[in-house]
């Protein structure tokens, strides 16, 4: 234990020279604690689904996501609703409550520009449209993002933050299972249109040794185009009803690591205190533990 202390207080740097300095720790510093960071139930693995465009394909694939038990997060362009052009083939305002309730609805630009084309002005006019549309018609704030045409750029990026976005979907795949650590540039595993079912049997295979996802995107008007639903519905059954599984949107997930995020190390170094809003579950020298916001874990 003394071993432990003394090197989190190198990594820490004095940032607890005084009892009111607040240090939250890194998923790596818990790990020096021999903490395990987990999802909701102790669970290491995640599955998530995001989708874009907001077409009336998404009717049938929530059909079945309902009917496996997943959640998704489906970004809209907000401006797509009321644009005589793109509506006849969008979902309707009158049914987004109730279609998407158990899902989530994220913002991809109101009028779907590629923001990195565009001056700051306008990028922050498209966050603006989708922040507020998506409140009035869900009645919740609006957290989440997918850039359109996967297009970035740290200015963009930048704007998101000021707009009080926490996470944002880019096309690029990512290299591994383990859960990012930059929600503003998150990467997905892959396109539904890739061997999803081969990936998927692989994650099932795989033993985790801290917070993992696999994060499968798309358009669901690629269903009807390539006559492949049997892709997606059985995918959903392959990966249904795992208990070491946590079936979340990607909100979910992000909310759930910025809270984890908020786990301090009290300035004695004996303990560690949970300064966010919500439960954190830990496990700590093979002890499970759910820590309750402001509850406080104390180091053996």
């Amino acid at each position: 234990m003394k071993k432990i202390l003394f090197t989190l207080a190198v990594l820490l740097s004095g940032t607890m020279l005084h009892a009111d300095d607040v240090k939250y720790l890194s998923r790596k510093e818990l790990e020096q604690c021999n903490i395990i960071l987990t999802y909701p139930q102790w669970k290491l693995k995640a599955l998530s689904f995001s989708y874009d465009d907001g077409n009336i394909a998404d009717r049938k694939l929530i059909e079945i996501f309902n009917r496996f038990g997943m959640h998704g997060t489906f970004h809209i362009p907000s401006a797509w609703l009321t644009d005589p052009k793109r509506s006849v083939s969008r979902v309707k305002e009158a049914e987004i409550k109730t279609l998407y309730s158990g899902h989530e609805v994220s913002g991809h630009g109101a009028k779907h520009v590629t923001l990195t084309l565009v001056k700051p002005a306008r990028i922050a006019g498209e966050l603006d449209g989708d922040i507020t549309t998506w409140q009035r018609i869900t009645g919740k704030k609006l957290i989440g993002y997918a850039y359109p045409f996967g297009r970035y750029n740290d200015t963009v990026v930048n704007i998101l933050k000021e707009k009080g976005l926490i996470y944002a979907r880019i096309c690029k795949p990512a290299k591994s299972f383990d859960l990012t650590e930059d929600f503003l540039r998150w990467r997905p595993h892959a396109h539904h249109n890739r061997n999803i079912m081969k990936l998927g049997n692989d994650y099932l295979k795989f033993v985790p040794q801290r917070l993992s996802l696999l994060l499968i995107w798309g358009h669901s008007y690629e269903f009807n185009k390539h006559n492949n639903w049997d892709r997606i519905e059985n995918f959903c059954k392959l990966m249904a009803n795992k208990p070491d599984i946590f079936y979340a949107t990607m909100g979910d997930i992000a909310l759930y690591a910025g809270a984890a995020a908020k786990l301090a190390l009290t300035a004695d170094g004996k303990s560690i205190q949970n300064h966010s809003d919500r439960p954190v579950f830990l496990i700590y020298k093979g002890e499970k533990i759910e820590l309750a916001p402001g509850k406080t874990l104390c180091l053996k």
